[in-house]
């Protein structure tokens, strides 16, 4: 921690954000609102990522750039989940957002349907995203599914560590799917003395999966 505790300046920290299993953490079926949904998810994510940050590196300053994935879109139509974080975003005061003085969230969010390192040659040319249709009717009229949000996610995260390797990572999701790509950004982020984590509610076998230093468990 000594080379770490060395630096004088804000460390910038991505955090991308599975924005379904934060959303399931207060049970879908039982908040009917999308807008209430996802006030209470944002105020929750943001609350564990400044008090995660603060605690676990009480001698260092973050910048905080976030980046949600979700099925935003059914065809070309935003979902009603989308236009409820938009508002929500659109009407946060980012100055204010953190309680600890030692992290800042910057006001530009990215979703997960603009890919980070994708030719803007893919973008769909009338709604200037790579990933339209993330969400689709299930066979045999299931009910919904999302497609492409995980990865998404993953590549994202991938290229990020290559793209910014004196930066931080984190992932919040309750999903092992995203330990592969965390590990692989861990080997290039740590040749900068940087971190990739995970921030998780869920408790994980320590002897089956090798989190050292890459968990951070929720509480």
């Amino acid at each position: 921690m000594s080379e770490l505790a060395s630096r004088s300046s804000l460390i910038n920290v991505t955090v991308f954000v599975d924005w379904n299993s934060q959303l399931l953490i207060y049970n879908v079926s039982k908040i009917k609102d999308p807008l209430l949904l996802s006030r209470q998810a944002f105020n929750s994510v943001t609350r564990k990522i400044s008090t995660c940050l603060a605690k676990s590196f009480p001698e260092l300053k973050f910048r905080v750039g976030l980046r949600i994935y979700h099925g935003w879109h059914k065809g070309y139509e935003p979902t009603a989940n989308k236009k409820a974080i938009t508002q929500i975003i659109a009407g946060t005061d980012f100055a204010t957002l953190s309680h600890n003085p030692s992290v800042v969230f910057m006001e530009e969010v990215g979703y997960g349907d603009n890919l980070i390192g994708a030719s803007t040659e893919r973008l769909h040319k009338k709604l200037q995203i790579h990933l339209p249709n993330t969400v689709r009717d299930r066979q045999a009229g299931k009910g919904l599914e999302e497609k492409m949000v995980d990865t998404a996610l993953a590549s994202d995260v991938i290229v990020m560590a290559y793209k910014e390797p004196t930066d931080w990572i984190m992932v919040i999701s309750e999903d092992d799917d995203f330990v592969p790509p965390l590990f692989v950004a861990d080997s290039i982020l740590n040749k900068n003395s940087s971190r990739a984590l995970l921030l998780s509610t869920r408790r994980r076998s320590r002897n089956l999966i090798n989190l050292e230093n890459i968990l951070m468990e929720n509480q």
